[in-house]
């Protein structure tokens, strides 16, 4: 059996490990939004909140609605494809690095909460997809075929989410000043063209994006503000002056803003919904971002809530049961009617996924053991010369997750499901890390 060969097929046990919560659950995991997505790919109508993008990968990737498992072995092939490419660009010496490539893959997914990112019916899986396209793109060895694939991956993957272009813009923007750091001495190693490619092919991602962003932004940034207690604020001292229509709920704002959003008896709702409420709640979102002292706030509450968010990455959040009567056992029969009975007998429908609490805390270790190794890994290396590839890798990965963290945590909420879709870059670096122990020795 030729290298190739093996590869591939390495390559696919790869991606099916990533499937095994999936597999264990007997349906692919869901979560409440996931109807909104089936809704809008099977009927194109675009979402106020939300781009058309996943929702038609849905639609074809499941072969128009004959099964959603083709849906998550694609996300799961994707993702595997990436992992693989990026222990081919680090264990170039290896001519077993498919085989290696395979045991940390199924490393990760029996380990770390990234299959159960890639069995979910979610756009979250893009973010990491988006991600390690980047890291490719910026530091790899490519042939011009892979570079024009990656590129198309990077555009698709970044339309997936509203949160992808400030993540985007953000990231690259900090990458760039990372490399001219002297300190670093990076700039060998990360590449300037590609990643003004990628801030170009980011921004024009607003010509897929822009409608949603354009509906919805004021409420989901006002629903943010909400949770971090800075409207609670601002309308205590301004109610007396202003004819806000929020001031009659100044006192019974919910404390967080998925509340603020989605509970139908909220004041969000009771003001009119998005279209009624968009004049005012501008008004009020540049009042605060014009004021110095509410400056200094939004701040203060955007690092507390980026803190939050960093060590926020629990598996299950928001996979509960969606029994008959929910919006997406509704969609599902509509869509995917066929299916219907798997979903219904799944476990998690069936309230019976899994045994979390001793999963989360095995997670929640690996995590902290690996952040623990790469830290006295740099400490045991810093008088050595540098592997500037690793180090180049390393940083970016650091500062995707401090982003990542940063634009959840910021303008929309700390939750463990966004967490959870990039923390496992950590032990994924420190398994890596042991190629640069073994050139030690």
């Amino acid at each position: 059996m030729n290298a190739r060969l093996k590869s591939h097929l390495f390559l696919f046990g790869a991606a099916v490990s990533l499937m095994i919560p999936a597999v264990f659950n007997g349906y692919p995991l869901v979560y409440s939004d996931t109807a909104t997505y089936l809704d809008s790919g099977f009927t194109l109508e675009m979402p106020f909140d939300r781009p058309l993008t996943y929702g038609l990968f849905l639609r074809i990737s499941s072969l128009n609605g004959l099964t959603l498992w083709t849906v998550i072995g694609l996300q799961c092939l994707l993702l595997a494809y990436l992992i693989f490419r990026l222990v081919r660009e680090i264990l170039t010496e290896s001519r077993t690095w498919y085989f290696y490539g395979f045991v940390i893959v199924l490393s990760l997914s029996l380990l770390t909460g990234i299959s159960w990112t890639a069995s979910q019916l979610m756009p979250d899986i893009f973010t990491p997809i988006m991600f390690l396209t980047a890291i490719l793109l910026i530091t790899g060895r490519l042939s011009r075929r892979e570079q024009l694939f990656l590129y198309l991956l990077f555009f698709l993957s970044a339309a997936m989410h509203l949160s992808h272009i400030a993540f985007n813009v953000a990231f690259l923007t900090t990458v760039l000043i990372a490399r001219e750091v002297k300190l670093l001495k990076l700039k060998s190693v990360l590449k300037i063209s590609p990643m003004i490619i990628l801030l170009t092919l980011s921004l024009a991602t607003i010509f897929i994006t822009g409608s949603a962003l354009s509906k919805s932004r004021h409420i989901f940034l006002m629903a943010a503000f909400v949770e971090h207690g800075i409207v609670k604020q601002y309308l205590d001292e301004n109610c007396a002056t202003k004819d806000y229509k929020l001031c009659a709920y100044k006192d019974s704002l919910p404390e967080f803003a998925w509340q603020f959003l989605w509970v139908e008896s909220g004041p969000l709702q009771k003001m009119g919904g998005r279209k009624e409420t968009k004049q005012e709640f501008n008004q009020i979102i540049k009042a605060t971002f014009t004021s110095p002292r509410f400056i200094a706030i939004h701040i203060r509450e955007s690092l507390k809530a980026t803190a939050s968010q960093l060590v926020r990455f629990n598996i299950g959040d928001g996979n509960g049961s969606f029994p008959e009567g929910t919006k997406l056992h509704e969609r599902m029969g509509l869509f995917v009617p066929h299916e219907l009975n798997a979903y219904e007998t799944s476990r998690q429908n069936q309230s019976s996924l899994v045994n979390l609490p001793w999963i989360i805390r095995l997670h929640q270790v690996v995590v902290a053991a690996s952040l623990l190794s790469l830290v006295l890994l740099f400490a045991k290396t810093r008088k050595v010369p540098p592997d500037h590839l690793f180090t180049a890798i390393c940083t970016m990965v650091l500062l995707g997750i401090l982003i990542n963290a940063w634009t959840c945590g910021t303008f929309a909420n700390a939750i463990d499901r966004l967490g959870t879709k990039i923390i496992w870059f950590i032990p994924l670096l420190a398994v890596l890390s042991l190629n640069l122990i073994r050139k030690l020795h």
